[in-house]
């Protein structure tokens, strides 16, 4: 095959893309024993809209993994999936077709969504594709799919049956805007000004305290009041009560050791519910319960306050307090306050019939499958301890919404049993309790579950719902779920360890007692240029699709993997820049060695038995094979703990250095010895060349997959007589290491480095021709030498054991030489 004039590399990528789809050479081989396959928990991103950058460069890192991998010969399982039931996708449906879901039947909804998750699925599907990503689309898989509820409701039956899932009413965190509750891993802390109020109150034999609260519309919930037991200040305070202003319910003042004392007066008021902090206090002294806030963020049983905001509540409190000589003092204050993560309202924390799944009791459990697992980076791991750690409350897996998975539930309305939770059978499912009905009951006699699975939940389970198989005793396809599960690998980004790894481990441990995967690969997000995050509202947003359009598939991938795991990268052009210089200088590599290896006309084995029958034997050729056999080992090491970063910097900097600044030129003279002066010498070279181009290409195919193949194709192609596939890795039995070869070589990098320095300190060319060289330093053998001279573009160059008055030496002084 020959080299066409010139690269055009959105052509060439295009012919792979197609190359490998209709070849399905990715595709799983699910005869293949557990021992012979490499199974990756691929993220399935949330159908919320256009797929950003970070995914771009987390998606690709994972496919320099499975690429390597099945290049080790392993049957990679490597699926692609989407998520696309939930909150983000109901959002993403009524900004696209302008509509509410509240003004449309829940079938009319449900029935919108689906339409445009199936457009949304189809753009994402493009995108990866024009990435080169290799993902066995037969694996596909999508969380609201018929197979994937079944799998979510069984998993939901089997954790129900063991007793971890219960449905109970309590404060939970609640999200005013898009009218649901949502889980503690959905809440962020967000800084907001605020002011801290002092406000006086009485207690029942009329003594002055003071209480500091940003909250003063919490006072009608207001339960009990609490001081530090070690406050001296309030010890007298002991057994008392205290009035509540205005709504004058009479509250015990109790001491607790979560009392800071040096915040506000060191009285703090309790509510129901004001923040965390009052729950665990309402849990522990067993307090009452008094509900001042309802679903829609308005205030109730609460007098005067009756029906307004909360903000407006607040406003009128203060301006009462004011009045009424109660407001004591006011201080400017910066709090974290709780927000929605996804509709970025405050959260209210608000008594609600919620399912959850507990996991307070089994923090040790959870500990210690973690520990079971390997991080990459191993610091990643710290984040997932301190959230269990943290935990405080259950995980709430319940959503007041519409387009998700529906709890296979209802409720029994029967004489007698009114309010029973019936749960549907196994063998049934999946059901929809609108729709279909429990064994053994009537329409009538049973009131469906409204609610559905919080979208966390079903992707918590995203290693069975591409395995087949919840636990032991339920599997749509046991064999398949052994060969898959545990996964070796799950990539994914660092802010969702506290929801997407975490909720997979707990149901891992629920449903199967074991660890989902053996290794987490975890990856840091895409900045824009100046290092903020990418957003619409900055106007710094860069589409993936407009991206690889105009770098290409190869530059994008290799921009990609200028990032260590779990470290942010930041879009620079700069970069994308480096990765076309790459891909030029590898085509015009690949160009020269073509020129010579073309008219090789004999059997290749291997490095090592070329070497052995003395095929290959010049000096600096066994140099070059040494130091790719290092790039080899160091490359494999690297990839094999998960840092593809490393990797492609030992091989790069091989590629720029070692072979095209200094082996080409060491023996263009010899390889281009067209009358074959020394034609074992010339085959020496040549030989070797073929086996580092086509090395160097099997080395970077996990990253620059389309240039690779299009030089793979060309030069060892099918047409050529020395067929040598690219999807092999490089093996170090194959090859040749010598330390007396790379000191050799060494010596001679470090004598041409001071030619080339004379050369260019007296404005020479470096294709002047020099009469003569003297060195020390390394008595180099008679072939590597003739290189070098060749290289130098000197007449005569010879070794002395010493040098006076040398024109250069290296900054080692262990090099000399002198021009004459």
């Amino acid at each position: 095959m020959k080299f066409k004039d010139k690269l055009n590399i959105a052509e060439v990528e295009a012919k792979w893309q197609k190359t490998w789809s209709e070849a399905k050479i990715y595709k799983w081989d699910n005869t293949k024993s557990r021992d012979e396959i490499y199974s990756i928990d691929t993220p399935p991103p949330t159908v919320s809209g256009q797929l950003h950058m970070g995914h771009v460069f987390s998606y690709t890192q994972a496919d320099f993994i499975a690429r390597f991998q099945r290049m080790n010969g392993k049957s990679v399982f490597y699926p692609i999936g989407f998520d696309d039931n939930g909150l983000p996708t109901e959002r993403l449906v009524e900004k696209v077709k302008k509509i509410r879901a509240k003004d449309l039947s829940r079938h009319e909804f449900i029935k919108v969504c689906e339409e445009v998750v199936l457009e949304t699925e189809e753009k994402f599907r493009n995108v990866y594709k024009s990435l080169g990503l290799s993902f066995d689309w037969e694996q596909e898989y999508q969380t609201i799919s018929s197979k994937s509820r079944k799998l979510s409701q069984m998993s939901f039956i089997d954790l129900y049956n063991k007793g971890k899932i219960l449905r109970k009413f309590g404060p939970s965190f609640w999200d005013v805007k898009d009218q649901t509750a949502i889980a503690q891993a959905e809440n962020v802390d967000k800084e907001q000004k605020g002011t801290l109020n002092y406000i006086k109150f009485k207690t029942l034999d009329n003594e002055d305290i003071v209480i500091a609260t940003t909250r003063s519309e919490m006072l009608p919930a207001c339960v009990a009041i609490f001081y530090h037991p070690e406050d001296e200040r309030y010890k007298k305070l002991r057994n008392k009560k205290a009035v509540i202003p205005f709504f004058n319910q009479h509250v015990s003042i109790l001491s607790d050791h979560q009392v800071d004392k040096e915040k506000g007066t060191g009285l703090v008021m309790c509510c129901t519910f004001g923040d965390i902090q009052d729950i665990e206090w309402w849990r522990k002294h067993k307090l009452e319960t008094i509900e001042c806030i309802n679903l829609y963020g308005k205030m109730k049983n609460a007098g005067f306050l009756n029906n307004l905001k909360i903000k407006e509540a607040r406003d009128l409190t203060i301006e009462k307090l004011k009045e009424s000589q109660l407001l004591v003092k006011q201080d400017e204050v910066v709090q974290n306050v709780k927000c929605a993560e996804r509709s970025g309202a405050v959260l209210e924390i608000i008594p609600t019939n919620q399912w959850y799944i507990e996991v307070l009791p089994y923090k040790k459990q959870l500990h210690e499958k973690n520990d079971k697992c390997n991080w990459y980076p191993k610091f990643m791991k710290e984040r997932l301890t301190n959230w269990i750690d943290g935990l405080n409350q259950d995980w709430c897996i319940s959503r007041q919404r519409y387009f998700g998975v529906p709890f296979p539930v209802w409720y029994s309305k029967r004489k007698g049993e009114e309010g029973k939770i019936l749960i549907a059978n196994v063998n049934k499912l999946p059901i929809d309790p609108y729709i279909d009905l429990p064994e053994g009951y009537s329409r009538e006699e049973i009131e469906p579950e409204t609610d559905i699975m919080d979208t966390w939940a079903t992707s918590a389970i995203t290693p069975q719902l591409s395995s087949h198989g919840i636990s032991e005793d339920l599997m749509l396809d046991k064999d398949r779920h052994n060969k898959l599960f545990p996964y070796d690998l799950r990539p994914q980004a660092h802010e969702i360890i506290r929801t997407w790894a975490f909720g997979t481990l707990v149901k891992s441990l629920f449903n199967q007692n074991s660890i989902p995967w053996k290794n987490l690969m975890i990856s840091g997000w895409c900045l824009a240029s100046d290092k903020s995050k990418m957003s619409k509202s900055k106007g710094n947003v860069v589409t993936p699709e407009k991206l690889i359009n105009d770098q290409g598939a190869d530059v994008v991938r290799y921009w990609a993997s200028s990032s260590k795991l779990g470290i942010d990268i930041v879009y620079s052009d700069q970069i994308f820049k480096i990765g076309k210089k790459l891909i030029n200088k590898l085509w015009n590599a690949g160009k020269f060695v073509h020129s010579h290896i073309c008219h090789i006309n004999s059997e290749i084995t291997s490095v090592k038995n070329e070497i052995k029958i003395g095929a290959i034997f010049c000096d600096l050729d066994k140099w070059i094979l040494s130091s790719l056999y290092q790039v080899i080992e160091n490359a494999t090491a690297s990839f094999k703990n998960y840092e593809y970063c490393d990797a492609r910097v030992f091989i790069e900097n091989f590629f720029w250095n070692d072979f095209c600044d200094n082996y080409l030129e060491l023996i263009k003279t010899r390889v281009y010895d067209e009358a074959d002066n020394n034609p074992k010498e010339k085959k020496s070279g040549l030989l070797t060349l073929y086996y580092v181009f086509n090395t160097l290409l099997k080395l970077f195919a996990p990253y620059i997959p389309h240039i690779t193949e299009e030089l793979n194709s060309i030069l060892y192609g099918e047409d050529h007589q020395m067929v040598n596939k690219i999807n092999m890795w490089p093996k170090l039995d194959g090859f040749y290491f010598s330390s007396s070869s790379l000191n050799t070589g060494i010596d001679v990098l470090n004598l041409l480095e001071l030619v080339r320095k004379y050369k260019s300190i007296n404005e020479l060319s470096l294709r002047a021709e020099l009469s003569g060289i003297y060195f020390n330093g390394a008595n180099i053998p008679k072939l590597a030498l003739l290189d070098l001279k060749n290289a130098s573009s000197c007449k005569e160059i010879h070794y002395k054991e010493s040098i006076a008055e040398p024109s250069l030496q290296s900054n080692c002084g262990k090099y000399l030489i002198k021009v004459v």
